[in-house]
């Protein structure tokens, strides 16, 4: 949906601006003054030229999509101003990847030395490449739309854009159509460009009430992308029928506003066309591929991954990759009798640079998708899996045919089923530990998880004898959860005495939906060392040894004696509404 590389480069659109962003219509003065005087004859022969495919989109004569000025007169360039030249620091925002502002794609490597050399007379090198970078082509329209279309327009209704650089807002669509009609392309429609950064459309999957007009920031909940819009971006159009769209079904607008300029008195209807037609040719649905319920640690990098099998004979024709904020690199392979056979692959990911990428293949049976994200959170919370911008994703919203029998495909990328686990004592069990032990059957219950009452813990060693996994409501962000289908198993031990508390287990999990989806992950082992300190029904941790692949260790957990039974609530996990808190009973071994 993009143009071609050289076009492309107009989407960087501030390269010598001064500002952070494209918000700031004056540049802020360098401490030192101007440190050099560019070369008019290279500005002539060379740069501008450069400038004028990197910038010209949003710098051109007339400024638009928030960009305070035009930047094609070497005269205003070099000019001193109260605020500074708007070259002086062009270099620095090159280096530092705030230029060209987020959504955006950037220029050559090549083409961004050559501006920072020359604004800074030569002292500037760039030694790192911070571009979005890409394996796979940008999957683009043809010129014309499709014959045998009418047009649907789902546009802002006059919104009054107000005098800020970043204001998210939101437009609700119903009853968009009378019956079934195929999507066959998607266009941008551009009221003010002057102000607008970007424009994403979202089909809901969830019934709760919308507002027709919201303030909105990240992807609204329950949603599936289905078209997105940047400075430099083209339609989406299928080769061929079209996506379906349902009387039932509601869409959401989101236009990214900047109006660094303070431009008084818009009223802004911007939107999205869809050109339908018959429900004729090929189906084309939107299954979400990732993995789901991952936490990252504050201060920390982490890769998660999942697998995905789709029908054999399902074609794949295009996917928009999509993390949040802490997202670095994205990866897909494709695993085919025993072989990594590469996708795509993304590096130095920006958060609203979220494009489809032309992906045609055709699955066999046997293959298997694997979807992996590298994060890398350096706040001091814990990041976890969610909708909001806070939260983290890892998806490839996907365009196949036939359409999905489910929206999201998630499974663990090891095919064992609980009876296979293979269970080896961790490094903070005793010496003498079992490695030998009974698989532990459990279930999946909708409900309240009811108290533990703590107890008297002996001194005993302990075996995993049944896990329970408790969620409040059926109904998630990914699903209606059938709880007698779900499975749930594990192996494992523990051994108390004397205040402390050794436990090593893992498991695996595997959610059915009534949609015939699952989700499946596997559960870490834990193995862990720690004195307690009983204070009602619960134990408060301090550890002394802990081990495995688990990303935290427990430092309070609920418990229950009763009888030969050590019954364990480890944390409660979250997922938007949805809470999941696993109950692990140890049974006195004899």
């Amino acid at each position: 949906m993009k143009r071609d590389a050289t076009r492309s480069l107009l989407a960087a659109c501030a390269l010598l601006t001064m500002a952070a962003g494209c918000g700031d219509a004056t540049p802020a003065a360098p401490d030192a003054g101007p440190v050099c005087v560019p070369d008019r004859a290279q500005w002539d022969s060379e740069v501008r030229g450069t400038v004028e495919r990197a910038c010209g989109a949003c710098h051109g004569a007339t400024p638009s999509y928030g960009a305070p000025y035009s930047l094609l007169d070497y005269d205003f360039l070099t000019r001193a101003r109260s605020g500074g030249r708007p070259l002086d620091r062009t270099h620095i925002r090159i280096a530092d990847g705030s230029m060209p502002p987020a959504g955006t794609p950037a220029p050559t490597f090549a083409d961004s030395q050559r501006i920072a050399s020359w604004a800074s007379c030569g002292a500037v090198t760039l030694t790192e490449d911070t571009r979005l970078r890409s394996t796979a082509p940008l999957f683009r329209p043809p010129a014309e739309r499709p014959t045998g279309t009418t047009a649907i327009e789902l546009r802002a209704d006059n919104f009054a854009v107000p005098m800020v650089s970043d204001r998210y807002q939101c437009f609700t669509f119903t009853n968009v159509v009378a019956a079934d009609q195929f999507v066959r392309r998607f266009d941008v429609l551009l009221d003010h460009p002057e102000v607008l950064h970007h424009a994403v459309l979202f089909r809901s999957t969830g019934d709760a009430a919308l507002a027709p007009s919201y303030e909105c920031a990240g992807s609204p909940p329950e949603t599936l992308y289905t078209y997105t819009w940047a400075p430099g971006e083209d339609a989406l159009q299928f080769p061929d029928g079209g996506l379906r769209l349902r009387p039932a079904d509601r869409y959401i607008l989101q236009l990214h506003y900047n109006n660094s300029r303070n431009l008084p008195n818009i009223r802004d209807r911007s939107g999205v066309r869809l050109s339908v037609g018959p429900v004729a040719g090929t189906e084309y649905g939107m299954v979400a591929i990732g993995p789901v319920g991952f936490s990252i640690p504050a201060r920390s990098e982490q890769r998660v991954a999942s697998a995905c099998t789709l029908a054999p004979g399902t074609r794949i024709l295009a996917s928009m990759p999509h993390m949040h904020e802490i997202g670095r690199g994205y990866e897909q392979v494709l695993l085919r009798g025993g072989q990594r056979m590469p996708i795509i692959t993304l590096t130095n990911w920006q958060f609203e640079s979220q494009y489809f990428y032309d992906l045609p293949m055709t699955l066999q049976a046997g293959d298997r998708i694997e979807t992996a994200c590298t994060f890398n959170n350096t706040t001091s919370r814990t990041v976890t899996n969610g909708s909001s911008t806070s939260d983290e994703m890892c998806f490839g919203f996907t365009y196949v045919t036939p359409p999905p029998t489910a929206e999201y495909c998630n499974e663990p990328l090891s095919t064992a089923t609980p009876g296979d686990l293979v269970y080896r004592p961790g490094m903070c069990s005793p010496a003498d530990a079992p490695t030998t032990l009974p698989l532990a059957a459990g279930t999946v219950r909708v409900g309240a998880a009811p108290a533990l009452m703590g107890g008297e813990i002996p001194d005993a060693r302990w075996e995993l004898a049944s896990i329970e996994y408790i969620i409040n409501m059926a109904m998630t962000p990914i699903g209606t959860v059938d709880a007698a289908a779900s499975t749930v198993g594990g192996r494992g031990q523990a051994w108390t005495s004397a205040g402390r508390l050794r436990a090593d287990f893992l498991g695996s999990l595997s959610l059915a939906f009534t949609t015939g989806n699952r989700f499946a992950r596997d559960i870490p082992q834990v193995n862990f060392s720690s004195t307690y300190v009983a204070s009602g029904s619960s134990l408060a941790l301090t550890t002394e040894c802990t081990a495995g692949t688990a990303t935290t260790t427990p430092t309070m957990l609920d418990y229950e004696v009763r009888g030969d039974d050590l019954i364990v609530g480890l944390r409660t996990q979250s997922l938007a509404t949805v809470t999941i808190a696993p109950r692990y009973t140890f049974r006195r071994a004899r």
